[in-house]
């Protein structure tokens, strides 16, 4: 797992600027309205070869806020837990405020690095009247501008130093690695019944189900034994349009879910049979496949629209809406009457085989061969451009290099020829496959 990095402060001192300012380009949306941030944002940046996760925690309240509940509170708090670095805000315009004081004594608490960025210090002689900021007891302050630039670099150094050879990644790593799991994860829209599924499997009510969208909150992890292999079951709260979003709580569960793609191996998007395909369906599946996760098409409550229309119909109208991912398996099911519950297991231990699937070099190489000849590249802007060699750098998921002369004139068609042709030759079902590009030297 990457290391976390939180950025908190009190609204408007510039959170989401700066965020959008590391991961490099305008991701969260920023205004000078307090508040703007209404969910918190997640983003992936690389810095000096290392990668990380950035997390926007807009909304950040101190102590004595009526409006968030407790129990939210502890689940903001569990997100700051598994930081790796906390950058706290100021604002240089405003000065050191008595709220600035209260934030950072509260985020003392988790014993995590905190690196104080002041904000909005747009030159060299306001940088030399921050003095008030140590005040604050910190040792050192970073004077930034996050809408020009100015001093992250020194910012993301100083981070990068922090967080080298923390234990606590390695460990969940080094975890996840001795007990072989399988993780697999159920997302999708609210009440489409992805803890009624996980309920049939279990063969008991170990969570709650209801009606009401939204009940499922946060992502619940429940292991069971399936064919002699440790299988990690993960629910997760439905994800909403933003447009939806309103309460604190559920802006958590977004997150949540997201995360749960990232530790789940192979992930069951759930849609429901009577509503179909929907445009967020859509973004979801394309999260889960740039993740690299297996993907499995699960159409529950099957049996209210059974009779009506061919699965055979219904498969081809998912494949229409949702392209990008015609390779993966659909599985009709019924969490009512228990309808197929167990293929969708069988379908994900496939996939998670096809993840691990490894072709060896000498075999791509000839098969390489075979389809350069039906779909040639030859002149491309003037040059000739050739692929030389083809070998799999990696499985989980599987992944590709491939030796050009012109690497970056390759068109985008003929990269989805290649990908096609693999999966047409080796299968692949329902495994993301990455191609990489390389000039030979």
């Amino acid at each position: 797992m990457k290391p976390v990095v939180c950025i908190v402060g009190r609204p408007n001192v510039g959170k989401s600027t700066l965020f959008n300012r590391i991961i490099g380009f305008k991701k969260a949306i920023t205004e000078d309205n307090p508040g703007v941030t209404r969910d918190r944002n997640y983003g992936e940046f690389e810095y000096c070869g290392e990668g990380y996760i950035l997390v926007d925690t807009g909304g950040f309240e101190s102590s004595g806020n009526e409006i968030i509940s407790k129990k939210v509170r502890e689940q903001i708090e569990s997100s700051l837990k598994e930081s790796s670095a906390i950058i706290f805000i100021l604002d240089a315009k405003d000065g050191l405020l008595p709220e600035d004081m209260t934030i950072l004594e509260n985020l003392r608490r988790f014993n995590k690095p905190i690196l104080c960025a002041v904000n909005k210090v747009d030159s060299e002689k306001r940088g030399l009247s921050i003095g008030e900021f140590y005040e604050t007891g910190v040792e050192k302050l970073y004077p930034i501008s996050a809408l020009h630039g100015l001093g992250v670099d020194e910012l993301l150094e100083d981070i990068k130093t922090l967080v080298r050879g923390q234990k606590i990644y390695e460990i969940e790593e080094k975890e996840r690695d001795e007990k072989s799991q399988i993780r697999i994860a159920f997302i999708g829209r609210p009440n489409t019944g992805k803890s009624s599924i996980i309920n049939v499997i279990l063969g008991s009510d170990r969570m709650i189900v209801s009606d009401i969208p939204g009940t499922t909150r946060d992502a619940i992890d429940t292991e069971i034994d399936y064919m002699d292999k440790k299988v990690i079951l993960i629910d997760t709260a439905g994800l909403r349009k933003k447009s939806r979003i309103s309460m604190k709580v559920e802006e958590y569960s977004v997150s949540r879910a997201i995360k749960s793609v990232e530790k789940a191996d192979v992930v069951n998007l759930v849609i429901d049979a009577v509503e179909g395909v929907g445009h967020q369906d859509g973004g979801i599946a394309h999260l889960v496949v740039s993740r690299g996760k297996g993907l499995c098409l699960v159409i529950n409550k099957w049996d209210l629209v059974k009779g009506s229309i061919k699965e055979k119909i219904y498969r081809e109208g998912v494949t229409e809406k949702i392209p990008h991912v015609s390779y993966c398996p659909v599985v009709f099911t019924s969490a009512k009457t228990g309808m197929n519950i167990e293929k969708i297991i069988e379908t994900d231990m496939l996939i998670h085989n096809e993840l691990q699937k490894r072709i060896v070099t000498s075999e791509l190489n000839r098969y390489l061969e075979s389809i350069s000849g039906q779909a040639n590249l030859t002149y491309i802007k003037g040059k000739p451009v050739k692929i030389f060699y083809i070998h799999q750098q990696k499985t989980m998921p599987p992944t590709f290099i491939l030796f050009s002369n012109h690497p970056e004139l390759i068109p985008e068609n003929y990269k989805r020829y290649i990908e096609n042709a693999l999966r047409r030759e080796y299968g692949f079902h329902g495994a993301p496959i990455r191609l990489i590009f390389k000039k030979k030297r």
